[in-house]
């Protein structure tokens, strides 16, 4: 499975997106629940526009790990496009709870608290 996982990071930074994504496809499709593959589906998925994909991507990533950081970083960027911020905050709060030291975690709610009207 890392190999497998690693020869699609390793096209995706090469910049063969295409390649990339069929080789994480294999991996999910070969029913492995790896929460890299799907976040970097997501991610692909949201470079192409593909927000509701993208969503599921995501989706699937934080219900194999509910804390994994950078699923939650990439679907906050991904509700901020979509205009749903509201549903990142207790993502983002539940993942600063458990690493009170992770300044970038903190400083991406503390972000959308500020751009947000109290009352949400």
């Amino acid at each position: 499975m890392s190999n497998k996982l690693n020869e699609g990071e390793t096209l995706f930074a090469d910049g063969k997106i295409d390649e990339a994504e069929a080789c994480f496809l294999s991996l999910v499709e070969s029913g492995y629940y790896c929460k890299e593959a799907y976040n970097n589906l997501g991610v692909i998925a949201f470079q192409k526009n593909d927000k509701e994909k993208a969503i599921d991507y995501f989706t699937k990533a934080l219900e194999i790990d509910p804390l994994y950081k950078d699923t939650i970083i990439n679907y906050t960027n991904l509700l901020k496009e979509i205009d749903q911020l509201p549903i990142a905050i207790p993502l983002l709060e539940k993942i600063a709870e458990q690493n009170q030291d992770d300044k970038e975690v903190i400083q991406l709610l503390d972000e959308i608290r500020d751009l947000l009207p109290s009352n949400v």
